[in-house]
């Protein structure tokens, strides 16, 4: 588990008391500029930010240093929500390129496996006291066609649903955080279980139809915020109603 990012998403959540972390998922022209003015006006509402391929894509690693270190200046981490699957020593090239470029955490799927698989990247985050965050189940409606698919877990001798199976692994594997879909507050509390004082990250709120207060009641750590705020006629204050949600569970 990652000192460094666990320490910096608590400081920041303390901070600012608030449970909410920022996805800038922003499309379309001028990208870069949205993204930048969304996070300087929901800065103080939020306790980190998540960046995925809307933003890579559009102006790639370089295009980001600028906004990573923003949000640094600001005190916020700030995730990349690459979700890796792939063999290691792909896996250790792109993971060196995140961290390399700012970011203070990677996302990944579990299904590549540990040997060979997902073990260079934790063992590089651990190098770099940069965190880990395993996709245990996602939060769109197709996530339950294979996540929910029952398999057998040869460690424990049982079968079961996929997704606990992958809490059990980033159990083992000293994850640093789980992804759990907001969607889904029964699953969050069947992961809740598995993985106690692991971190869970819970995205798909508002647009998906994940509630807040649901989410957290379920045993959620934090929500992840992204069209919710991002396509909002104001975004500083869709940020600060959310934030003042959280706070009644601090």
């Amino acid at each position: 588990m990652s000192k460094g990012f666990v320490e910096a998403i608590t400081r920041a959540a303390n901070q600012n008391h608030s449970r909410v972390v920022l996805a800038l998922d922003v499309k379309g022209p001028n990208t870069i500029e949205k993204a930048k003015k969304i996070l300087e006006e929901t800065s103080g509402y939020i306790c980190c930010v998540k960046i995925n391929k809307h933003l890579i894509l559009s102006v790639g690693l370089e295009g980001l240093r600028e906004l990573v270190e923003r949000a640094h200046s600001l005190g916020l981490p700030v995730i990349v929500d690459c979700k890796m699957c792939d063999i290691g020593p792909t896996n250790l090239v792109e993971t060196s390129y995140y961290f390399d470029s700012g970011f203070d955490a990677v996302t990944v799927m579990p299904l590549p496996g540990w040997i060979d698989g997902l073990s260079d990247v934790f063992h590089v985050a651990k190098e770099r006291d940069k965190g880990v965050l395993v996709v245990v189940l996602m939060s769109h409606k197709g996530a339950s066609e294979f996540f929910e698919t029952i398999a057998f877990d040869e460690e424990y001798g049982v079968f079961d649903k996929l997704y606990r199976i992958f809490a059990r692994r980033a159990v083992k594997w000293r994850a640093d955080g789980v992804i759990v879909g907001a969607t889904r507050p029964d699953a969050i509390r069947q992961v809740k279980s598995i993985v106690g004082e692991v971190p869970i990250f819970s995205p798909g709120i508002v647009v998906q139809g994940g509630v807040v207060e649901e989410t957290l009641k379920a045993g959620a750590s934090y929500v992840i915020a992204g069209r919710a705020i991002c396509e909002s006629i104001n975004p500083a204050d869709k940020a600060r109603e959310l934030r003042d949600i959280t706070r009644r569970f601090s």
